[in-house]
């Protein structure tokens, strides 16, 4: 009877150590969920990545990251965003791998294709530091596999969608910025066509003033109009880089783009050719990349500004706060509009005349919508006259305005005292025969 108890517990024994023996070879072999990368990916100097889509080395300089890139026929190194790189090397440090495979009886990770891999990382730390090589690969049922050096007994088993988010091409790293600089410290810009409007201006204190071309050399620019395109300029991205050499038409750019932030040099300079047997796109030159580009058709010619197009063309300046009189000629009649403290009134009148205050606002900021003009087209006829005066009686200007058929829609002559004639927006002219109808009150 003892025999036989004891034999009963001698094989409850010996099965449990067996279970307890296969429970942890299962869990070593196939449910070790061992961190896939335990270093840390600071001080990376080099990122070798070979895949299918092509091969590239992206390394570490001092002031950024570049990419090398072997072509069909040349190499190329070219500028890389400094994000791209620690988002590349943060998903290859976070990768959560499904389970860990290890104890292999024969060959190694070369069962699961890692000898071949579709993918393969090589990472080189500063110091020291041993390199850290990443292997991934795909099998035919769509299964993702990972070996990497720092864990060499180790296959690890990914989602199907792990080599997909790995395997990006050079391209991806690339910096796409066109121009490089601090919108806030241009000093000067330039624009140069062959066969068109060229210019230079240079920011002062009191804005931007014309340097070319001639007739407008220390005129002033329009500083709204030239940040709005400053800031495009910032804005603009390569639709792609070329890797590989294309034929242009002609060596002559059909458009040149010069910016300064100091003195000296330019700080950059872009310059677009135009493709052979290919008018939809132009191939772009940066001082700032160190490859060529491709830019639409569309996107070149939003680029170009004509002298006129940045040309300070306001035509009337005065301080709205020291307009006490306001006087308008119109219909046969005369309206003389005085600031009181309760507001604008006409002579004779009892009520204030709402909208002068705007009205004025609108006479500061009224451009001339074409090149002006010193003689008045016989066309013209005069319509309105307007003249502004402060508390001493002292005018401050006189305008007077025409309508001419032969005008644009929507546009009037002004003249500014003795000066010439601008083509300029109708709208201030039809708000002002508005506000004062030739069958109001007013003198004759």
């Amino acid at each position: 009877m003892k025999r036989a108890i004891l034999l009963i517990v001698l094989v409850l024994v010996v099965g449990f150590a067996g279970t307890a023996y296969w429970y942890t070879s299962y869990n070593n072999k196939n449910l070790d969920n061992t961190r896939w990368l335990s270093r840390s990916f600071e001080g990376v100097q080099s990122i070798h990545v070979q895949a299918v889509q092509g091969t590239y080395m992206l390394t570490a300089l001092k002031d950024g990251w570049e990419a090398q890139v072997p072509g069909a026929s040349w190499n190329i190194t070219a500028r890389v965003l400094p994000a791209k790189v620690v988002e590349y090397s943060a998903k290859l440090s976070d990768l959560t791998p499904y389970r860990s495979i290890g104890g292999f009886d024969q060959g190694g990770p070369e069962e699961y294709g890692l000898d071949t891999p579709d993918l393969k990382v090589i990472v080189k730390f500063g110091g020291k530091a041993e390199p850290l090589t990443v292997k991934l690969t795909t099998d035919p049922s769509g299964m993702v596999f990972g070996w990497n050096s720092d864990s060499p007994g180790l296959v690890y088993e990914f989602g199907k969608k792990t080599l997909e988010q790995l395997s990006l091409p050079a391209t991806r790293f690339l910096d796409t910025r066109v121009f490089q600089f601090d919108e806030e410290v241009v000093s000067k810009l330039q624009l140069v066509q062959p066969f068109g409007s060229s210019w230079l201006v240079e920011k002062r204190k009191e804005g931007f003033f014309f340097t070319l071309p001639g007739y407008l050399k220390e005129k002033p620019a329009s500083d709204s109009e030239l940040k709005l395109y400053i800031h495009a300029l910032a804005l603009l991205r390569a639709t792609n880089l070329v890797l590989e050499p294309m034929v242009t038409d002609k060596r002559i750019p059909v458009l040149t783009l010069r910016l300064w932030t100091g003195s000296g040099e330019p700080s950059a300079v872009v310059e677009f050719f135009t493709v052979a047997d290919n008018p939809d796109v132009y191939l772009g030159k940066s001082s700032w990349l160190t490859v060529p580009f491709m830019l639409d058709a569309e996107s070149v010619g939003q680029l170009v500004r004509s002298a006129f197009d940045v040309q300070g063309r306001t035509v009337v300046k005065f301080d709205i706060g020291t307009v006490a009189s306001f006087i308008v000629q119109y219909g046969g009649k005369k309206y003389v509009v005085n600031r009181s403290e309760s507001g604008w009134r006409v002579e004779g009148g009892e009520k204030n005349v709402p909208g002068i205050d705007m009205s004025l606002w609108r006479f500061t900021e009224l451009q001339f919508e074409a090149l002006p003009l010193n003689n008045l087209p016989d066309s013209a006829i005069e319509l309105m006259y307007c003249k502004l005066l402060d508390e001493s009686g002292k005018k401050l200007t006189a305008l007077t305005f025409y309508t001419d058929p032969k005008l644009p829609q929507g546009q009037c002559w002004m003249k500014n005292g003795g000066g010439m004639y601008y083509p300029v927006s109708s709208r201030l002219l039809k708000d002002l025969q508005g506000m004062f109808p030739a069958n109001s009150i007013g003198t004759n």
